[in-house]
């Protein structure tokens, strides 16, 4: 499943790459070369740029429903305080 898009071969990443980097595109956490070449490969590739669609409005989704949706600030220290309470109960190593 390593096919580059056959127009011209205009992308030097193959589709198995950049579907296995599309987070990292999506989060803005690869360097500006990688960066670059996976938006070469979407913009030619008619597979791997659904697909980078897909995720892209799904991600958009979440973001939008996890700032719409927060816990009371109650509970949110009630977590923390949990999670203080388990990492101070482990053992040192």
């Amino acid at each position: 499943m390593s096919t580059n898009p056959t127009n011209g071969d205009l992308s030097s990443m193959p589709c198995d790459q950049v579907l296995e980097r599309i987070y990292e595109f999506l989060d803005g956490e690869l360097t500006d070369d990688v960066e670059a070449r996976i938006r070469e490969h979407l913009a030619v590739c008619g597979k791997c740029y659904p697909h980078f669609r897909h995720e892209e409005v799904f991600l958009r989704f979440i973001e939008r429903r996890s700032t719409l949706l927060k816990a009371p600030p109650s509970l949110r220290r009630r977590i923390m305080q949990m999670l203080v309470d388990e990492e101070a109960s482990r053992p040192l190593e």
